[in-house]
């Protein structure tokens, strides 16, 4: 079968009847007999068989952001007496807030301060991974110069923290509790102040977030699963920028969207050059990334496909030769397909 158009012309004479003002008979005659133009046969359209990748790709809305805030929970008996500003950065050694006018400073690592470090000369020295993480922190900030693996918590590391407590304007003691500091992964940002100058200490305090900039897209489950930590995506930022990110991490549960539609993963994305970002406006962000491709295949435009009445498709060559072909993968109107050389001329739907 062609597409091509054919069209039959059939001339005649067609009769009409005129009623004379000043006779009595009756005149038939020809009226218009001029033959009609024959219709001229449309144009065929054709394109070429060419060589190529196609890619399959998906869109996610998501933010651009400092991340998902974590709540800093205060657990020291005390009035509240100096408070940070929010978007105030805080690092190593530093401040965060003060209790009854001592400092609660920051330290950095991945685990939370869970006793009470101290050497009192009677009881066994104390060592594990929060000892290892004051030794190390102290070494950073130039007060310990002794191991920081598998290390106690002796005379020299007391010495150091009660070196550092001076620092600080406090008395050294050298005894830690997990009340002086608050143990984060890096430096932080402050979100949100939530406890007031002159409330009680326990509780919560403020929420913190990281300082870089970061993007969380909304995913359903079913797309989650496509996606994997180190996939490439296409970040639209607000204003229209595009900057190339990676996976760095997918929430484990989902989570109720705001809107009406399926739940969300969480799926945490990091640009690869942080300078992109760095004065790009906060808010909402597009990101497109692959979900399937197919390299170096042959394509042409899904107009160009043939249903054949046995099953099947096939292609038509401007001679009207049909060309059986196998169909892979369809992107963006255009049709993967197997059986015919590339460059090959076929025609397509008018």
């Amino acid at each position: 079968m062609t597409r091509r158009f054919r069209t039959v012309v059939v001339a005649g004479a067609v009769g009409v009847l005129v009623v004379g003002a000043t006779t009595a008979g009756l005149i038939t005659g020809l009226v218009g007999a001029e033959e009609p133009a024959a219709p001229t046969e449309p144009e065929t359209k054709t394109v070429h068989v060419t060589r190529g990748d196609l890619r399959q790709t998906q869109e996610l809305p998501g933010e651009l952001g400092y991340g998902t805030p974590i709540t800093v929970m205060s657990r020291s008996e005390g009035i509240i007496t100096w408070l940070p500003s929010a978007g105030v950065v805080v690092a190593r050694g530093e401040e965060l807030y003060r209790v009854d006018d001592s400092p609660v400073a920051i330290l950095y690592g991945d685990l939370p301060m869970y006793r009470t470090l101290k050497d009192d000369g009677v009881t066994p020295l104390l060592s594990g991974r929060d000892v290892d993480l004051v030794a190390e922190n102290l070494t950073r900030l130039g007060y310990y110069d002794g191991p920081t693996d598998g290390t106690s918590y002796g005379r020299a590391l007391s010495d150091a923290v009660a070196t550092w407590q001076e620092a600080c304007g406090l008395v050294g003691t050298g005894v830690l509790a997990p009340t002086d500091v608050v143990v984060t992964r890096g430096p932080v940002r402050i979100e949100q102040v939530i406890a007031q100058v002159g409330g009680d200490a326990a509780g919560e305090t403020m929420t913190l977030t990281s300082t870089e900039k970061i993007i969380v897209l909304q995913a359903t489950p079913e797309i989650a699963k496509s996606l994997a930590p180190g996939a490439s995506v296409l970040v639209t930022l607000v204003d229209g920028t595009r900057v190339r990110a990676g996976v760095v991490s997918l929430g484990q549960q989902a989570v109720s969207a705001e809107v009406e539609g399926p739940p969300t993963v969480p799926v945490t994305v990091e640009v690869h050059r942080p300078k992109d970002v760095a004065r790009a406006a906060l808010g909402p962000v597009t990101a497109q990334f692959t979900t399937a491709s197919a390299t170096d295949v042959l394509s042409v435009p899904v107009t160009a496909l043939l249903a054949l009445s046995g099953g099947g498709y096939a292609l038509e060559r401007p001679d009207e030769t049909l060309v059986p072909v196998t169909l892979g993968m369809i992107v963006d109107g255009l049709v993967e397909v197997e059986g015919i050389e590339a460059g090959a001329t076929v025609v397509i739907a008018a």
